[in-house]
């Protein structure tokens, strides 16, 4: 794998309609047909349930499909999506694994 953007910076449209704003690291397998979309400080309000950073993460990746990753990655690419987690003091970091596809 070969990191091709390091905490680009993104903004995406939640559910609400609120604008937010998060960052992503984009991971392309040597050939392209696998990427890996790290998302992090995504707004999830509900973080013990995956519900609430699943609808996020569908945002911010509806937004990334739009932005970035047409210019970056192959249409057929494979896509996994792993949503970090915020850190809390004392804790290791966590990320959920997500079946999204652009």
């Amino acid at each position: 794998m070969q990191l091709l953007r390091k905490a680009h910076e993104i903004e995406y449209r939640d559910s609400q309609g609120v604008d937010r704003a998060a960052q992503v690291d984009i991971w392309a397998s040597a050939g392209g047909m696998r990427v890996v979309l790290v998302l992090r400080n995504l707004h999830a309000p509900t973080w013990p349930t995956q519900s609430g950073a699943q609808a996020q993460a569908r945002a911010a990746v509806r937004a990334l499909s739009h932005s970035a990753l047409p210019y970056l990655t192959r249409p057929d690419a494979e896509l996994l999506v792993l949503v970090l987690r915020p850190c809390e003091e004392g804790e290791k970091a966590r990320a959920l694994v997500l079946p999204l596809s652009a």
